[in-house]
């Protein structure tokens, strides 16, 4: 026995064909699609959309940089209504071949303000020169009431510094490098001053150029020697 009810045709028990007569045809959509000439969704090319080609290369250039987290406080703003409480990201990157940046961002939640502060890091890259994995030659920075003394180091030395200078040494690629603070030592004070200690590095090709030498041509010797040799 059939009966329709709307767009689906179906067979009671007993008045259809087989055993029992139990057979459902169901018409119209949500059935079940056996038409071998219809592409189905897994062969549809328009289903399909391929975006591994720019994921992969959003993915490569986020693993160029090292992101860590030196601080995150809980500051607040009394304002004359209240207080406004929100949190403030200290944040270091590095691309672990001698660029660093050093960023500092506030929000009303701590993801916003770490976000903040990597964006701010990657807009103020510094260059850290390099000498067989530790810095050319000892030098000096200062900010606000911080003094730091870095100083170069043989190989096998290790990072001798305080956590906020070795997350950023280590985002740099540096492995052999001493440290001293005079002074403060809260993280923004010393991280500003290891960005003005950096600006004051000189490779050897840069101090060869301060002095006038080039090891490419033979040295010139004094009127008063010259005349002596000859």
């Amino acid at each position: 026995m059939t009966f329709q009810k709307g767009a689906k045709t179906f067979n009671k028990p007993g008045g259809g064909t087989g055993a029992g007569g139990n057979n459902r045809n169901i018409r119209g959509g949500g059935g079940n699609n056996n038409d071998p000439n219809k592409p189905s969704d897994d062969k549809n090319p328009r289903r399909q959309r391929d975006n591994s080609f720019g994921n992969s290369q959003k993915n490569e250039k986020d693993n160029e940089w090292q992101e860590k987290v030196v601080q995150v406080r809980r500051v607040t703003k009394v304002v004359k209504g209240g207080k406004n409480m929100s949190f403030s990201a200290l944040v270091v990157v590095g691309d672990l071949k001698g660029n660093i940046g050093v960023g500092l961002g506030k929000a009303a939640e701590v993801v916003d303000a770490i976000r903040k502060s990597i964006e701010s890091a990657k807009k103020n890259l510094i260059r850290i020169p390099f000498d067989q994995g530790s810095i050319p030659h000892q030098v000096i920075g200062h900010f606000g009431s911080t003094k730091l003394y870095l100083f170069r180091a043989p190989k096998g030395t290790g990072l001798i510094a305080c956590w906020s200078l070795k997350m950023a040494m280590e985002a740099a690629g540096l492995h052999n490098v001493v440290c001293k603070i005079v002074g403060s030592t809260n993280p923004i004070n010393v991280l500003g001053a290891l960005k003005d200690a950096v600006a004051n590095l000189k490779t050897k090709t840069q101090i060869r150029q301060l002095r006038g030498n080039n090891h490419n041509q033979p040295p010139v010797l004094p009127t008063e020697v010259q005349s002596q040799a000859a």
